[in-house]
C-alpha cells in the first residue's frame, strides 16, 4: 500500500494516510485529476486557499522497469482556469515511489509570506524555514539545498517566477546529475506552489525497491521491453527530441515567426543532427538519461563555445518555440534562453509563443536573439514588460493588439502547426488541458487503437479518431508514470497490465488499463464544464482555418461538429 501525505500550509499540519481500495488504480495524472475534481471548487481562484497542489507518482514508479518514473503535478491552472496536469522526469518521482509515497497534497494558504521547504527523510516529514532562499533561481537554490542537506538530496522547486505567482511558472525537478533541468512546465503550476508558500520539496533518502508478487516475471517483461526500446528509439538516443526538427519542417508544420510559415530557412542550424555535432565538439553529452532506469537517453548536456555548461534537456519544443517561432536560428542564443527559463522557472513553450506574439506586435524584431534574452532576464527584476511575457501568450496578444494569437483555453499551441499536423490540431482544441502536444501527439507515424490504419497527418480524414485514441492512451501513460516516448499504443496498454499483475498479483486486462485513461478524461471534462467551459472553448483560433500556411497553402479544415465528437464516451 502507498501513503498519501497531506500538508496544510495554513496550520503546518502534516498527516500521512493510507489509500483505500478505490485508489488501487489511481496514480499520476489519474490521481491528481481525481483529487482536483473531488476537492477543488471549479470556480475558485487558482491562487486561493481553495485550490490544491497535488504531486503524484505512477503505479509503476520505483520499479526496475525503464521509463516509468515520471511524476505528475495537478491543480486548477492559473493559466487556463481549468483542470491541469503537468509531468516531468528526474529523480524525485523515483525516490518518492521507493519511499512508498503515492502523493503529496498541499492545501490551504500560509499565514505569512515566508517560504518553506518540505523535507522528506528517514526521520519523518517536516516543514523547514526557507526564508534565505527567497528570490533564488533554481540552479542556485539546488546548490544551497545540497549545502544544507547533503549532495544526495534531490528536489522539486520553484524559481522567481513561481514566487511572483506568474501564470507560466513551472516546477523544476533535479535530474540524475542534480541539475534542476526537468520541468513540469505547462499550465502555471509553479504559481500554485508559490501560492502555498513552498519554495521546494527536498527528498533525502533513496528508499527501497518495491516488493513484487512475481519478481522473475516482472524482470523478464521489463528486460524484454528495455531491449526493444534500445532498438526502436535509436533516433532519440542519437539526436534527442530535436530529431523531429527536420521531420516537422519537411511536413511543412514548423511554427515560424508566430505561425506565419511552416518551413524555416535556418532549419539545419537548429536540427538535431547539428545539435549533436555542436554538443560533441564542445565536450558536452549528446545522450543521457533524465531519470533512473531510462534506456532511451534522449536528454543531453549543452556547453557553450568555451566548453562551459549552459543547459540540459534541450528539447525539440524548446528549440522550435524559442527558435524558429521567434525567427532565431542560433543554438547558443536558444540555449541561453532555455537556461534562463529553467532557472526562473517558466515554461519555455509558452515563453517562446509569447515573445513571438510580442515580436509581431512590434516589441522586438523577429530574429532579435539579444533582445529576447534581455526580455527574459527582466523577469528576475520584475520588469513590467517582462512580467507581461511571463503572463502568457494570450496576455501579450491583448496588450499589443495582435490578432494571430495561437492559444486554446488560454494556453499556447506548441511546435507543430495544426494546418499541417491536423490531428495535433484536434488535440490542441479538445484536450481538457488546453493546447498541449503531449495530450494527443498525432505526429507522423502514429496510429490509434487499430494499428492497421495509417494516417496522413496533413489530411483531415480520420484525425478526430486518431486524437481520441491517443488522448486516452496518453492519459494512461501519464497516470502510470510512463515516459511519453514508450509510445501511446495498444502494446503499451497490454504491457502495463502485465507489469502491474506481476508486481501486485492482480488480474488486470488491457481493457482495464484503457479504462484508466477514459475515466480520467471524463472527470477532467466534467471539472472544466463546472468551471464554465463549453464546446466553444474546444476550438482553434480562427486564423488557423482562414490563413493558408506557406508554402503548402494548407488550412485547418477539421469540421467543428467533428471536434465536438472527439472526446465523447459511451
Amino acid at each position: 500500500m502507498s501513503d498519501v501525505v497531506r500538508i496544510n500550509v495554513s496550520t503546518g499540519k502534516i498527516e500521512k494516510t493510507k489509500l483505500g481500495p478505490e485508489f488501487d488504480l489511481l496514480s499520476g495524472r489519474a490521481f491528481t485529476s481525481r483529487i482536483v475534481h473531488d476537492e477543488v471548487p471549479p470556480t475558485c481562484h487558482p491562487l486561493s486557499a481553495d485550490n490544491k497542489l497535488i504531486v503524484a507518482t505512477g503505479l509503476l514508479g520505483g520499479t526496475g522497469a525503464s521509463c516509468v518514473n515520471r511524476v505528475s503535478f495537478g491543480a486548477k491552472s492559473p493559466l487556463t482556469g481549468g483542470i491541469k496536469e503537468s509531468n516531468c522526469g528526474g529523480v524525485c518521482g523515483f525516490r518518492l515511489a521507493r519511499l512508498g509515497i503515492r502523493a503529496l497534497i498541499f492545501d490551504g494558504k500560509p499565514q505569512t509570506d515566508a517560504f518553506r521547504l518540505l523535507v522528506i527523510g528517514s526521520d519523518g516529514i517536516r516543514l523547514d524555514d526557507g526564508s534565505d532562499l527567497r528570490g533564488l533561481g533554481n540552479y542556485e537554490l539546488v546548490s544551497k539545498v545540497r549545502e544544507r542537506y547533503g549532495n544526495r538530496a534531490s528536489s522539486f522547486s520553484i524559481g522567481p517566477a513561481g514566487e511572483m505567482r506568474l501564470p507560466t511558472a513551472s516546477i523544476a525537478s533535479t535530474d540524475i546529475r542534480g541539475r534542476p533541468s526537468r520541468q513540469a512546465g505547462r499550465g502555471g503550476l509553479g504559481a500554485v506552489m508559490g501560492s502555498k508558500g513552498i519554495k521546494g520539496v527536498v527528498i533525502l533518502d533513496a528508499g527501497k525497491e518495491p516488493k513484487y508478487h512475481d519478481a522473475e516475471k516482472f524482470k523478464s517483461l521489463a528486460d524484454e521491453f528495455g531491449k526493444k526500446l534500445v532498438q526502436t528509439k535509436a533516433a532519440l538516443t542519437n539526436f534527442g527530441t530535436a530529431s523531429l526538427v527536420r521531420v516537422i519542417n519537411e511536413v511543412g508544420g514548423l511554427p515560424v515567426r508566430n505561425y506565419t510559415q511552416g518551413v524555416f530557412e535556418k532549419v539545419e542550424e537548429i536540427s538535431g543532427e547539428n545539435l549533436r555535432e555542436v554538443i560533441v565538439a564542445r565536450g558536452g553529452e549528446p545522450s543521457e538519461a533524465c531519470m533512473p532506469g531510462c534506456v532511451i537517453r534522449c536528454s543531453n548536456l549543452y556547453n557553450n563555445a568555451a566548453g562551459e555548461y549552459v543547459t540540459s534537456a534541450f528539447e525539440f519544443e524548446t528549440i522550435v518555440m524559442l527558435g524558429a517561432n521567434c525567427g532565431i536560428g542560433d543554438l547558443d542564443v536558444i540555449a541561453r534562453l532555455d537556461y534562463l527559463c529553467d532557472d526562473l522557472g517558466i515554461d519555455t513553450i509558452e515563453t517562446g509563443a509569447a515573445i513571438a506574439v510580442g515580436m509581431e506586435g512590434g516589441l522586438l524584431e523577429f530574429g532579435d536573439g539579444d533582445g529576447a534574452v534581455k526580455l527574459v532576464e527582466g523577469i528576475y527584476r520584475g520588469d513590467p514588460v517582462s512580467r507581461m511575457i511571463a503572463g502568457g501568450t494570450a496576455v501579450v496578444g491583448r496588450a499589443f493588439g495582435v490578432e494571430r494569437v495561437p492559444v486554446v483555453k488560454g494556453q499556447s499551441c506548441v511546435a507543430y502547426d495544426p494546418r499541417s499536423l491536423k490531428g495535433m490540431g484536434v488535440s490542441y482544441a479538445t484536450s481538457p488541458m488546453g493546447a498541449d502536444h503531449t495530450s494527443g501527439p498525432a505526429i507522423p507515424g502514429r496510429s490509434g487503437f487499430d494499428q492497421s490504419i495509417k494516417y496522413d497527418v496533413t489530411s483531415a480524414k480520420g484525425q478526430t479518431t486518431l486524437s481520441h485514441d491517443l488522448q486516452i492512451m496518453i492519459a494512461v501513460c501519464d497516470s502510470l508514470g510512463w515516459c511519453f516516448f514508450v509510445g501511446p499504443d495498444p502494446n503499451t496498454m497490454a504491457l502495463s497490465a502485465e507489469l502491474l499483475n506481476a508486481k501486485n498479483g492482480t488480474n488486470l486486462t488491457k481493457e482495464d488499463i484503457i479504462a484508466i485513461g477514459i475515466n480520467t478524461l471524463k472527470i477532467e471534462k466534467e471539472f472544466n464544464q463546472r468551471a464554465g467551459f463549453t464546446s466553444a472553448h474546444d476550438r482553434l483560433p480562427d486564423f488557423f482555418s482562414k490563413e493558408p500556411l506557406p508554402p503548402s497553402g494548407r488550412t485547418f479544415d477539421v469540421k467543428p461538429e467533428d471536434l465536438d465528437k472527439t472526446l465523447v464516451f459511451d
